[in-house]
């Protein structure tokens, strides 16, 4: 565990530390007092890109009208990500498995291809006059 997050303020802050520097509380990492958040439990799946395949694992932090103010990392509940509800996905993990899953194969075929590609542009000979 590198960085940690306190629940009063959503500071990311380094494991070491006893008290928050943002708000002062004291640092409590386990038990039943505990009051930081150590790990990411994504509750939602966010699409950020426009034109692209990639669905993001997240947690939604706070929900407007039209957005969602979200964290896909630890660092980011201090500054948490804005993105519109229709981008805003319930989060299942077979779905995101198989995304995954299929973009590693499409990577992986791709630079197959390529590297057969390269193996037939070695294989010309300059044209002599």
């Amino acid at each position: 565990m590198n960085d940690i997050v306190c629940m009063s303020c959503h500071n990311c802050l380094p494991a070491n530390l006893s008290s928050c520097p943002g708000c002062g509380s004291e640092i409590f990492l386990d038990g039943d007092n505990k009051n930081v958040i150590d790990r990411l439990q994504p509750n939602c799946l966010i699409h950020r890109y426009e034109g692209s395949d990639l669905l993001e694992p997240a947690v939604i932090l706070k929900e407007t009208k039209t957005n969602c103010k979200v964290a896909t990392k630890l660092k980011d509940y201090s500054k948490p990500l804005t993105v519109p509800k229709v981008k805003v996905y319930t989060f299942d993990p077979k779905i995101l498995g198989a995304i995954q899953a299929l973009r590693n194969e499409r990577t992986a075929t791709m630079y197959r291809y390529d590297q057969l590609i390269q193996a037939h542009w070695q294989n010309l000979k300059p044209h002599e006059h």
